[in-house]
């Protein structure tokens, strides 16, 4: 899925579940805010008739025929009131009186009839006792628009409760009235969806131009163009630009020091080869200590530098891979191939390998790689291991790694030198010949452990003794 796209999604479902939640609440709330309306405006009628009724009291009887009187008289007015989109042309309110035990005196309707017992429906009983009474009443049981809302006041003679006034409002007028809202907000749900969708395609197109121009500047580079950095202003996306134009600079320039470095080490092995031939011819002509000892030294510096030519090859080579083929292999078998060919120069000081790998362990990764950067580190731990010294190898996992450790008996490291082993061209001077190395192993080890996933890491070992530790930990 393109970032466009999944731009455009994430903000149209973002504000749509926003949207929709305020318009569901808003929704929810209409009914019972319209049913307030309408039970308030309820309450100051009720209470008009009850005055009325209580002025009218004439020896403890209620006037019953007058409310009788009005609300007949109500019935045949003819009116049109047009009130929004709402057209009323009838009053729909219902009345009834009962006295001061809760019976039915009047009823608008005539439903019930006069004599019926109404102590119990809740406006009336509520009422009676001095507290607020309202219900809610269904006139046909399923039918949700047949609701009328009823609320009492009592009928008061001297301080004194002679009886109750109820009035009724039915809400199927209230029904339309939220259907006609409902309908509104829905509609500008569906604007709101829509506007949603044309901004998030507008911030799409915004967002991702300038990556797109990015991405054609990157593809142009690959390519070897000479193209110029697109304009992408001056916010993040400049930087990231700025960046990478600052990358591809270093790179062209990394780039032209390793094809020079390859190029100039090629060129170098032939002379270092007709060295290494002269050398071995004039070997058959020349008499005397001084020669003999300066063609050994012009061997031995032949042979140093054709060995620093093969690692700068090797390094240079192994710097542009990006990822190595892994095949799993057992660890017993590859140290012990790791040992045997050591067994020269491992005679030559009398120095014993020992091995310390499980039978059952078994690694992943590149396995010539992997020994040629084990053999880097046993090499250098000849190297500086004392004659009759002991040199042990050991291999153990923790959790989902391996860890490998080469430890020798020798001089050990000096502090400042941890810090620049890694360095290209740094040696430290071995100590049975005072010469440095090339100074490319233990990059070439770093180089290897960083392909696999792995790492290393070198320490002198606790409590004074002698030696270098080196580690290195793979990935199981």
């Amino acid at each position: 899925m393109s970032l466009r796209l999944r731009i455009i999604l994430t903000l149209a479902l973002l504000m749509a579940a926003s949207f929709s939640g305020i318009i569901w609440l808003i929704i929810n709330d209409v009914r019972p805010r319209y049913l307030e309306a309408v039970e308030e405006s309820t309450v100051e009628t009720a209470e008009i008739l009850a005055a009325m009724l209580s002025e009218q009291i004439t020896e403890g009887r209620l006037p019953v025929e007058t409310i009788g009187a009005t609300m007949e008289a109500v019935k045949e007015r003819r009116f049109t009131a047009r009130i929004y989109t709402i057209v009323k042309r009838a009053v729909s309110l219902r009345v009834y009186v009962t006295d001061a035990q809760g019976v039915l005196l009047y009823d608008s309707t005539g439903i019930a009839r006069p004599g019926e017992d109404f102590s119990q429906w809740r406006d009336v009983y509520l009422t009676l006792r001095g507290e607020y009474g309202a219900r809610s009443t269904r006139t046909v049981p399923d039918d949700p628009s047949s609701q009328v809302i009823f609320v009492a006041a009592p009928i008061l003679k001297n301080g004194r409760t002679v009886g109750v006034v109820s009035v009724g409002k039915p809400t199927n007028s209230i029904s339309f009235l939220i259907a006609i809202a409902q309908k509104r907000f829905l509609f500008s749900l569906l604007l709101i969806a829509f506007a949603a969708i044309a901004l998030s395609v507008g911030l799409s197109f915004w967002i991702t131009r300038p990556l797109q121009r990015l991405a054609g500047y990157a593809r142009a580079v690959r390519r070897g163009e000479k193209t110029p950095l697109p304009a992408l202003g001056a916010s993040e996306m400049g930087d990231l630009g700025a960046a990478l134009e600052e990358m591809q600079a270093k790179l062209e320039g990394k780039n032209y020091i390793e094809d020079y470095v390859r190029a100039l080490t090629h060129e170098l092995k032939s002379p270092l080869t007709g060295i290494k031939g002269a050398g071995e011819i004039l070997r058959d002509h020349v008499t005397g200590e001084n020669g003999v000892k300066f063609l050994n030294n012009i061997d031995a510096e032949a042979d140093r530098l054709h060995s620093l030519v093969d690692r700068m090859l090797q390094l240079s080579r192994l710097e542009n891979v990006r990822a190595v083929n892994k095949t799993k292999f057992r660890a017993d078998a590859f140290f012990q191939a790791l040992a045997d060919s050591f067994q020269t120069q491992l005679a030559a000081k009398g120095i014993r390998l020992e091995l310390d790998v499980p039978g059952s362990l078994v690694l992943e990764g590149d396995e010539l790689l992997l020994r040629q950067a084990v053999g880097n580190l046993v090499s250098n731990a000849v190297d500086f291991s004392p004659p009759g010294s002991v040199i042990t190898v050991t291999a153990a996992t923790s959790g989902e790694a391996v860890a490998i450790t080469v430890r020798d008996r020798g001089c050990g490291m000096p502090e400042f030198a941890f810090a620049k082993a890694f360095d290209k061209f740094f040696s430290l001077s071995r100590p049975d010949t005072g010469k440095k190395s090339t100074g490319l192993g233990l990059p070439f080890v770093a180089e290897v452990l960083s392909l696999h996933g792995g790492d290393i890491r070198l320490a002198n070992p606790e409590h004074g003794e002698p030696g270098l530790e080196a580690t290195i930990t793979l990935p199981l």
